[in-house]
């Protein structure tokens, strides 16, 4: 069956991505503001005396920055008010005092990048008095989240499908304005992708070809940034297991740890060995003699992908590691990573993270073996935990459990609270995992403008003791409100309300409209926060990219996409897979609440659009806001239309005309989608996914598609129900009766099906010994139940509480692919796993009539 009337179209090249041209020029700050009643007039020009001692020139950026920003708010250079750049005493790295009176302006520090965020201070303080002066005022700011590590918005990722290397490639990922633009946010650190294998060179093994080319280029990079006072860290996944086979195994056989349970063709490394922690050091130590000032390093040591024995049901299947309690383990691993570093580059930060995502994906919390990792930590580690992750709250009156990667949810979860208490009480240092700008709820925005949800995460972050935020994975990173929001946050006592917040960080932006503005972020977080909080509706869902998502009026039984990857094609209709443990009632419901606050959040921004109309910054940030008021309105459309099918399906003839009317709403949404992106390159753009998942060719594509709809298929369904036919023609199918005793064929071996009392019971028959997988799908279109039937078996029970007489099914044989009804897996998704949703056949369970 052709899924598609045309064939999708072809991804915008890297080349056509302006966004990236748009990074690299110089973002004008102009202020909004009128200017208040006892301000300083700064008219008159300024001087600006470079007192801070700084003989590596780090604040030369900073300073062109105060040069560039008079000369564009039309402040003459060489005047009488004098700003003073001042060496003193503080307490706290980057704390720093301004002294702003009629006489002039004092910034002092005991550091740089004291002095630099003392300078970006006075900008904001002037943008929000008018641009052109100052309210006089004594001010002290200390930050108490120490560091602040964000990423490159178009950088690669070094992963399937693309698998692009950044540090092997001429592209210039960090254009000096970008980097200002970021330092102005409070970004002090930018995190990138590498392994071991690529740049270490150890006494185990040779390096890489191609390590001198990474190093030269990370070296490069690592001094570019430091120029705005932002320090790059490395992130990997280390030690990073193994082939049973490899060289190292082979000539270090000790090293050779833990099976990967879910991986038999991989081995952790186990750092229970000499030689295993020996590798660890070695590595870790030249990468940081090699690179000198580089920042640090994060780590997944536990958690996304195996590494030591660790990774393995905490290294009980290691004959070394089932000695020692995890946290021992970790320590193994983590003291000679820190050794390592430290031994190279005393200053730099490793930073622990342990990647427990509670998001569906395997495994299980282990909270106790969680505190027994943070209290074992080694010293001079910062342990790293999702600040989200196995939290929930109550929606629709039933207790949500969450995942990871939370903006609408404010978290922490309980196991964060205990993982930083247990960190607090040993004098450690806490980092939190969050996603600033966006996160896998919707990245095909450069960010979502709700920032009081960061201001109420922050605050009890605060409380915590954190004292580092990695604030996003490979999206929520772009510059804008929340980045800044997230800087100003990190110096932010707290002492008064989020309302009170909002309207500071307000101000030098939105100028006279602040007031009215961050009303529309109220509202905004109010509505974001009933974003339905289902891991599998963040990764299947349709708010990321739905406008670019045929409809479908005849059922063609077409699997979701992941909504960070691009090589699995365009959504289908089987809507099911992303409702996790929600109804389709459930999500309908809290999509369309989301949506409508949503929009009054954008209608309270319009007033704002008409008093800023010749500010582009800001007309780009309410398009933003206006581009999701498009994406949720279409997502909560999309849901209605498969919920009004479902009824089509079961004979409701009524609903026709509302389905018709949601397909021509839906066209005009993504035509108009169309004219936003083409005003906004950043516009569905997905970091992950490393390109767009909408753009406008494929906005157009989709709305040729909903017009055969409307001109094809509704016509031919309103017509067969004029005729008292069904709406559709069900699709002929292989059918087995349970109960019936029969012993059905199917190549080398056969089979029947028993169903009583809830139990669904399957039955082998073979001459040969094989592994057997049996697909169940109680509900058309969503999720199947799978079940096995292990080598030496020959039969398996399946709880299967029914109210439909027939379920769709098959049976196969693992080896030899043989299937009852075909088989032909598809490419495997995340949670979903490879079942094919076309190849079944229908199990009758009961005699009744009962439809499918």
């Amino acid at each position: 069956m052709k899924t598609f009337l045309e064939k999708e179209p072809s991804l915008p090249s890297p080349e056509s991505w302006s966004f990236v041209r748009e990074l690299a020029e110089r973002s004008v700050r102009r202020s909004a503001a009128s200017v208040p009643s006892g301000a300083i007039d700064l008219r008159g020009g300024v001087r600006i005396r470079r007192n801070f001692p700084d003989p590596e020139h780090r604040l030369d950026t900073a300073y062109d920055d105060l040069e560039t920003f008079f000369a564009e708010s039309r402040i003459p250079s060489g005047g009488a008010y004098s700003i003073e750049t001042e060496l003193i005493r503080t307490e706290v790295f980057e704390a720093y005092r301004v002294e702003i009176t009629a006489g002039g302006c004092r910034i002092q520090a005991a550091d740089a990048e004291g002095i630099r965020r003392g300078i970006f201070f006075l900008e904001d303080r002037i943008l929000e008095a008018g641009g052109t002066a100052v309210l006089p005022g004594n001010f002290f700011r200390k930050p108490w989240v120490k560091t602040r590590l964000s990423r490159c918005f178009f950088g690669p990722i070094k992963r399937p499908p693309f698998n692009r290397d950044e540090l092997m490639d001429s592209v210039d990922y960090y254009p000096d304005e970008y980097l200002n633009r970021l330092a102005h946010e409070g970004i002090n650190g930018l995190w990138l992708t590498i392994a071991f294998t690529d740049l270490c060179r150890t006494s185990f093994a040779p390096p890489d070809p191609n390590s001198e080319k990474r190093l030269a280029k990370l070296r490069a990079t690592v001094e570019k940034c430091l120029r705005y006072g932002i320090k790059t860290y490395v992130f990997c996944i280390e030690p990073r297991a193994m082939a049973p086979d490899s060289e190292l195994f082979a000539k270090y056989p000790e090293m050779k740890g833990a099976p990967v349970t879910w991986d038999p063709t991989r081995y952790c490394i186990c750092t229970s060995s000499e030689s295993g922690r020996r590798y660890v050091y070695e590595s870790v130590n030249f990468l940081f003699s090699a690179v000198p000032r580089l920042g640090g390093l994060v780590n997944i040591s536990y958690g996304e992908r195996p590494t030591s024995c660790l990774s393995t049901d905490f290294g009980r299947k290691c004959p070394l590691c089932s000695k020692k309690s995890p946290g021992e383990i970790l320590a193994s691993v983590m003291g000679p990573m820190e050794r390592g570093m430290h031994d190279a580059a005393p200053d730099a930060e490793l930073i622990c993270w342990l990647y427990v995502p509670q998001n569906g994906t395997g495994g299980s919390l282990h909270a106790d073996e969680m505190l027994d990792l943070a209290a074992k930590l080694p010293e001079g580690v910062v342990l790293q935990y999702n600040y989200e992750s196995s939290g929930g709250k109550e929606q629709l009156g039933v207790y949500r459990h969450a995942g990871d990667y939370w903006l609408s949810y404010e978290g922490p979860s309980e196991i964060y609270g205990q993982i930083a208490e247990t960190v607090r009480s040993r004098g450690g240092a806490m980092s939190a995992k969050i996603q600033v700008g966006c996160s896998h709820e919707v990245a095909t925005v450069p960010f979502v403008p709700v920032p009081g949800l960061l201001y109420r995460k922050y605050k009890t972050m605060r409380k915590l003791g954190v004292s580092h935020v990695m604030q996003c994975w490979y999206f929520g990173n772009y510059p804008g409100i929340m980045n800044r929001a997230a800087g100003e946050l990190a110096f932010e006592e707290f002492a008064d309300t989020e309302h009170d917040f909002l309207l500071r960080l307000a101000r030098p932006e939105w100028g006279d409209c602040a007031k009215k503005t961050v009303e529309a972020w109220q509202s905004l977080a109010e509505g974001y926060s009933y974003y339905p909080l289902e891991n599998m509706f963040q990764y299947y869902g349709p708010v990321h990219d739905g406008l670019a998502w045929p409809l479908f009026l005849i059922p063609v039984n077409k699997g979701l996409a992941p909504t960070w990857r691009l090589d699995y094609g365009t959504s289908g209709d089987r809507y099911g897979e992303c409702l996790g443990a929600f109804t389709l009632e459930e999500v309908r419901t809290l999509t369309r609440t989301m949506s409508e606050k949503w929009h009054r959040g954008v209608l309270l921004l319009q007033p704002v659009r008409e008093s800023l109309s010749g500010n582009g910054e800001r007309l780009k940030d309410i398009r933003v806001a206006e581009a999701l008021d498009l994406q949720l309105q279409s997502a909560a459309a999309i849901l209605q239309f498969y919920t009004l099918r479902e009824k089509l399906l079961e004979g409701d003839a009524s609903v026709l005309d509302a389905m018709e009317r949601i397909v021509r709403e839906e066209k005009d949404r993504s035509f108009r989608m169309v004219e936003f992106c083409r005003e906004d390159s950043r516009l569905g753009f997905h970091s992950e996914a490393e390109n767009y998942k909408y753009f406008p060719e494929k906005l157009l594509w989709r709305c040729r598609e909903l017009d055969f709809l409307l001109e094809e298929e509704f016509p031919v369904v309103r017509e067969r129900l004029k005729k008292h036919l069904p709406p559709v023609e069900e699709a002929t199918r292989k059918t087995y009766r349970c109960n019936s005793g029969k012993m059905e064929p199917c190549g080398s071996f056969s089979w029947s099906a028993s169903y009583e009392a809830g139990i669904l019971k399957v039955r082998i028959a073979s001459e040969k010994s094989a592994d057997y997988r049996i697909i169940v799908e109680p509900k058309p279109f969503y999720p199947p139940v799978e079940a096995s039937i292990p080598e030496g078996k020959d039969s398996v029970e399946i709880p299967l509480p029914m109210e439909r007489s027939q379920a769709a099914f098959n049976i196969a044989q693992v080896q030899s692919g043989e299937g009852w009804a075909g088989w032909n897996p598809v490419p495997h998704r995340l949670v979903l796993g490879d079942y094919n949703p076309v190849r079944m056949g229908s199990l009758i369970l009961r005699e009744d009539t009962a439809s499918n």
